[in-house]
């Protein structure tokens, strides 16, 4: 088990993610179909009726760029958008058929002259990102897909008129750190660390695969490559010239605590062949003692006062889950042969899948109140589950199979004896921000291509009411008030884009024929960014996200 870290470059679960980037799905499962009813024929009908007389063409909107364009992403704080233009597949055997070179822009949302920043940059997560506070886009330009690395550049996206600084000619992993000051990078399997945008950096050690800083910025931990051992070691930011700390050698995953002041990492076990044991360290001693034996999955709690961890596993037969205190000690068994677990972002509850069956990919859905609430089994055949805003609700997806096969939405409010079901046949779910409403896709067809979009309101009062029909993706503003919607067209590979208000229940089009991803861009979610990628007016474009 090894979890992604941002850097990077990349793996097949993140190259998976550009072929849904998108569907506005978080951790969903197609539901499957069901017998079509009247309400289905009337959504089905809707969504394949041509566009009515009056609606607007492609290129609607504010066009920002022209061009064939690809790979549009649009920086955390909504100012800038970032794309690709005259992407190329490598003439390399074996690469992901989506993976694509070009040359790297720079616009302004709301309006501006499009600024080159390279050529050569992949659209390979990692290849390219914007650093914390979007002051610094970093880029890997001349990327070889053979050696996975390239130019490292950084540019500022506040001084248009600033060139790029070069920092390395064989960049294969770069992270910035949580406050978008420091940059960590590997160049030729050198690890150096130093202050963006133009350092100086320090080269830290050689034979470096990956790294990653303490959420409070002050300590850089890394982890060296097979060939040296796969040791993990530490040195602190402010003094990056100090001998790097030893924490361990043949290590797997590992995980910061969120206040920085302890690792949990996994060391090849000894004792059973082909697992892991568990250690924790304190920063910054970083002397370590061991926690588990044939240890799976593990994690801190958001409030960094818990860690729960599996326990005494066998190949291919997950542990037993233990909750104890993130200072270490021993815990209190939870569940039994669990392989998933996620806490509530208020750090009140766990939620884990126990009983687990890899061949299925589901387990029993079990919620434990902390600190010592007893555990509740709430739900059967469960393939995943998230939580809302608070410890309040979790939503999972349970796989019936009696009478018809069918995966229905429940949702378990925490104290309750059991789970109640939202709706039957579900495609991609989650909550609006603050637990106002869990919302979904459901009444599918064309593949998951045009699908009810449906909200509960929460707490539970009524049914489910479908605000859209006929979507394929959705994406919720930050305060969870509007949502952009795409269409999928029947008379080419294209969407349709349209904006939803939750309170007023106005719908409006915004434009047709785009690709998705759709982005909220602007201050307060103002503008909705897109890419017309077909026909001659390709290019970027933004819109006012109001209905």
């Amino acid at each position: 088990m090894m979890r992604m870290r941002q850097g990077r470059l990349w793996t097949a679960g993140l190259m998976a993610s550009l072929v849904m980037a998108g569907t506005g799905c978080k951790q969903g499962e197609n539901g499957g179909s069901e017998a079509p009813g009247v309400r289905r024929a009337k959504a089905a009908a809707a969504a394949e009726k041509p566009p009515p007389p009056g609606a607007p063409g492609a290129g609607q909107g504010t066009l920002l760029a022209s061009g064939r364009v690809t790979d549009l992403r649009v920086t955390s704080d909504g100012r800038f958008a970032t794309y690709l233009v005259n992407g190329q597949k490598p003439r390399l055997d074996g690469i992901p058929p989506q993976m694509v070179l070009g040359e790297l822009y720079a616009v302004p949302v709301e309006g501006g002259e499009p600024r080159k920043l390279g050529e050569g940059v992949t659209n390979v997560p990692g290849g390219q990102l914007v650093a914390p506070g979007s002051k610094y886009v970093l880029f890997l330009t001349g990327y070889n897909p053979a050696t996975q690395s390239g130019a490292l550049n950084v540019a500022s996206l506040d001084d248009a008129k600033a060139a790029p600084v070069v920092l390395g000619t064989a960049v294969s992993y770069m992270l910035p750190s949580p406050d978008g000051t420091k940059l960590a990078y590997v160049d030729g399997g050198k690890l150096k660390l130093g202050t963006l945008p133009s350092g100086p950096f320090t080269d830290v050690a050689a034979e470096v695969s990956t790294a990653q800083f303490t959420p409070d910025g002050k300590t850089l931990l890394f982890k060296r490559r097979l060939s040296a051992a796969g040791g993990m070691a530490a040195i602190s930011v402010e003094k990056p010239d100090a001998p790097p700390m030893k924490v361990g050698d043949q290590v797997g995953d590992y995980e910061v605590s969120p206040d920085g002041q302890r690792v949990a990492f996994q060391v090849r076990s000894e004792s059973v062949r082909g697992l892991y044991d568990l250690y924790l360290a304190e920063l910054p001693e970083l002397k370590a003692k061991r926690l588990a034996v044939a240890s799976g999955v593990f994690a801190f709690s958001p409030d960094g006062k818990w860690l729960a961890r599996t326990e005494n596993g066998k190949p291919n037969v997950p542990g037993d889950l233990y909750l104890g205190p993130a200072a270490g000690g021993a815990g209190r068994k939870l569940g039994v042969q669990v392989e998933k677990l996620a806490f509530s972002p208020d750090s009140q509850a766990v939620g884990f899948l126990e009983k687990y069956d890899s061949t299925a990919n589901a387990g029993l859905m079990s919620v434990a109140a902390l600190p010592d609430g007893t555990t509740k089994q709430v739900g059967g055949r469960v393939p995943n589950f998230v939580w809302g805003s608070d410890g309040r609700y979790v939503a999972f997806l349970s796989r019936i199979l009696k009478p018809a096969y069918s995966v229905d939405l429940m949702l378990y409010t925490l104290g309750e004896e059991r789970a109640a079901k939202v709706q039957q046949g579900v495609f991609g779910y989650g909550f609006t921000p603050g637990n106002g409403q869990v919302v979904f896709r459901s009444n599918c067809i064309r593949n998951g291509r045009s699908c009810d979009f449906m909200a509960m309101d929460l707490p539970r009062q009524a049914d489910p009411r479908t605000w859209l029909q006929g979507i394929f993706s959705y994406k919720l503003s930050d305060d969870g008030q509007r949502v952009l919607v795409t269409y999928a067209r029947m008379d080419s590979d294209t969407y349709d884009v349209a904006v939803y208000d939750v309170k007023t229940q106005a719908r409006k089009t915004l434009d047709q024929g785009i690709q998705v991803p759709v982005s909220f861009g602007g201050k307060n979610d103002s503008l909705a960014v897109y890419a017309i990628t077909q026909g001659p007016k390709a290019g970027i474009y933004s819109v006012p996200a109001t209905p």
